[in-house]
């Protein structure tokens, strides 16, 4: 399977012989899959995105990017593709790695935007806004993972202290349907079980 983002890198890729695409939107969290980090990301709603790679390619269609609720999952499916994949609503659940500051905010309603910005690794990744986006992305170099293992130490004093105007807080769109229950309670939900 190969990870892209428009109809053209879905070509490239069934071109190289993979057997399925999982086609990103760009509503998704963390780093993007472009295939072209450097060139701003085509502002492309899932279902568009399905669409347009659908009529470029024949292979199955796994979509993620901005699924959060049994609704999206539905126009995902209706689009064209043959299963949805998700992110960011688990990252509250009980399963989830991610930190407690990080799974915090998720819920804070102070923290309800999200950007795409190159500020903490060098390459295109949606997350949170904080003091680290609003002050670093407008200067940050493409430079993937130099950037990345500059900021490590960083991100990880400030997710020990908690301090989350500087730690990366992926997250897509939907963020704010993520919920503290299990993965499979949220699995549930997105299969409109409940």
């Amino acid at each position: 399977m190969q990870s892209v983002t428009s109809a053209d890198e879905a070509r490239q890729a069934a071109a190289s012989g993979v057997d399925a695409l999982i086609v990103q939107a760009p509503a998704a969290g963390g780093h993007s899959a472009t295939l072209t980090p450097a060139r701003p990301l085509a502002p492309v709603r899932l279902p568009d995105l399905i669409a347009s790679v659908r009529g470029a390619v024949t292979l199955p269609v796994i979509a993620t990017g901005g699924i959060a609720t049994a609704a999206d999952v539905t126009v995902a499916l209706r689009a064209g593709a043959q299963a949805a994949m998700v992110g960011t609503v688990l990252l509250r659940t009980h399963e989830s790695g991610a930190s407690a500051p990080h799974k915090a905010v998720l819920a804070d309603p102070a923290s309800a935007t999200t950007t795409v910005t190159g500020a903490f690794t060098g390459r295109p990744a949606r997350a949170l806004r904080n003091h680290f986006t609003d002050r670093f992305d407008p200067v940050a170099p493409a430079g993937y993972p130099a950037l990345h293992h500059l900021t490590g130490p960083l991100r990880k004093a400030a997710t020990a202290a908690g301090d989350t105007r500087l730690i990366h807080l992926w997250a897509g769109t939907g963020h704010r349907e993520a919920r503290v229950e299990s993965a499979a309670e949220t699995f549930e939900r997105l299969a409109g079980r409940v």
